[in-house]
C-alpha cells in the first residue's frame, strides 16, 4: 500500500476510533464507518436499539446486554438503509474484527473491504472470529489488519 492510499486507510480508521468512544457499553465500545470513493457514507457504534434505555444495570449485566446490543457494523449498514443510501462496493473500517453475524450482514450489504484495528481477540470468542474471517473470504471480501500509531 502506497504511503498516501494508507493516510486515507489511517484517517478512516482514526475516525471509526472516535465513533467507538459513543458507545455507552462500560467493557468494550466498537466503532464501524463505511467508505466509498473516500466519502464516509454511515457509521455505527455497538449500542441498544433506538428509543431503549441503556442504563447501567443492564449495560453491565452480560446476559441482557449480549441479547439486547446491536453492534456497530449493523448499526452502520441500517443506518444507511435508513437514509436510503447504499452500501454496495463500500470499504469498512471497524475498531473490533467482525463476529460471523456482522461478517454475514457485511457480505449481505456488498461490502468489499473489512479493515480492523489490530486487536487481541478474547479466547472465548475466537473461534467465532475465525469462522467470520472465512465468511468474509469466501465471499471474497478483503480482510485486512490496520496497525495504526496511537494519536
Amino acid at each position: 500500500m502506497n504511503p498516501k492510499e494508507f493516510k486515507w486507510h489511517e484517517r478512516f480508521m482514526y475516525l471509526a476510533k472516535e465513533v467507538s468512544t459513543w458507545s455507552k457499553d462500560p467493557s468494550t465500545q466498537v466503532g464501524c464507518v463505511l467508505v466509498k470513493d473516500r466519502r464516509v457514507i454511515s457509521t455505527g457504534f455497538n449500542g441498544f436499539p433506538r428509543g431503549l434505555s441503556d442504563d447501567l444495570d443492564r449495560l453491565t449485566n452480560r446476559e441482557i446486554k449480549y441479547e439486547m446490543t446491536v453492534h456497530a457494523e449493523v448499526n452502520a449498514v441500517t443506518t444507511a438503509a435508513l437514509h436510503g443510501v447504499s452500501t454496495d462496493g463500500c470499504d469498512a473500517y471497524v475498531t473490533f474484527q467482525p463476529c460471523s453475524r456482522c461478517a454475514a450482514v457485511l457480505i449481505n450489504a456488498g461490502i468489499r473491504s473489512v479493515y480492523v484495528a489490530t486487536n487481541d481477540i478474547p479466547g472465548r470468542w475466537l473461534d467465532n472470529f475465525i469462522l467470520a474471517s472465512k465468511m468474509l473470504e469466501e465471499s471474497g471480501i478483503l480482510l485486512k489488519n490496520l496497525s495504526l500509531q496511537t494519536k
